[in-house]
């Protein structure tokens, strides 16, 4: 029997128009993959149409062992992320942004008056003065929209520029996301509804039976329960709600009156419900 392909060419990304925020570290992030920026971001402008690219490069090692020729286990040591662009735009805010930092200061022309034309100087940062941004990637392929945010980002590399009369010369924005334990170093923000969840369903509700004053301890089998944040038992919310994998949760019953009542468990793909799942006695 020959093999049957699934295809749909609507998840093939086009990144037809690609734009790059900044903002000082604090700034309030994009809620989702469209609204308006918000304040305090400003967009680093035009950018060559082939530099873009953003890299997460995690590492590994490998526990090897004289009984195999395989690994007998890897594991992730540490994680990194990269953002590289080149800056066509000269300004002040670029200038900052590809040497991590700097001061612009406004001096009067030599032999000028304050009333005329302004010169400004920028000073790059002396070494241990650089300072984080936070960074917004923006990617739109017609009506899909992706956002890679990064709350803390630094300038990696330093900067080399060719100053060539046939072409541009451009600034070369090399980040490197900066991590914490307690937050997400970057996240993707997107409306493509290919990033839909599954939804979830029970296969099972153990025990279906307990007391109307609740406090069963309840063990919930199905699939895409690793998301589940409810479970009602008739419309009460459980409590101690604990997923312990993607196939099993346990809650504890609410209190409720005699009878059957669904069970509904509530995920970021849905919910899903199982019918007369446990019975008040």
């Amino acid at each position: 029997m020959a093999a049957v392909e699934i295809t749909n060419a609507t998840q093939i990304v086009v990144p037809a128009r690609t734009r790059v925020w900044l903002a000082p570290v604090g700034t309030p992030a994009p809620s989702d993959a469209t609204v308006e920026m918000p304040a305090g971001w400003y967009s680093v402008g035009l950018t060559t149409e082939d530099s873009l690219k953003f890299n997460e490069e995690p590492s590994f090692e490998q526990v090897k062992s004289a009984q195999t020729d395989f690994p007998s286990r890897t594991f992730q040591t540490s994680d990194s992320a990269t953002v590289e662009v080149d800056l066509q735009q000269w300004s002040g805010r670029n200038f900052q942004a590809v040497y991590g930092g700097g001061a612009i200061t406004t001096v009067t022309p030599a032999g000028g008056s304050g009333s005329g034309p302004k010169h400004y100087r920028f000073a790059p940062p002396r070494v241990g003065g650089r300072t984080e941004v936070a960074a917004c990637v923006e990617v739109i392929d017609g009506g899909k929209s992706y956002r890679y945010v990064m709350p803390r980002t630094m300038q990696m590399e330093g900067v080399s520029k060719d100053l060539q009369k046939a072409k541009e010369s451009v600034l070369p924005l090399r980040l490197a996301v900066q991590g914490g334990d307690n937050s997400d170093a970057w996240y993707l923000l997107t409306n493509d509804p290919a990033f839909q969840p599954p939804a979830p369903t029970i296969a099972s509700v153990s025990p279906s039976t307990g007391p109307a004053a609740g406090g069963t301890p309840v063990t919930i089998t199905g699939t895409e329960l690793g998301s589940v944040s409810a479970v009602t038992f008739g419309g009460t919310e459980g409590t101690d709600l604990e997923v312990v994998n993607s196939a099993q949760l346990t809650v504890i019953s609410p209190a409720g009156t005699a009878g059957a009542k669904d069970v509904v468990v509530t995920a970021a793909g849905g919910t899903a419900t199982k019918a007369g799942g446990f019975t008040y006695s």
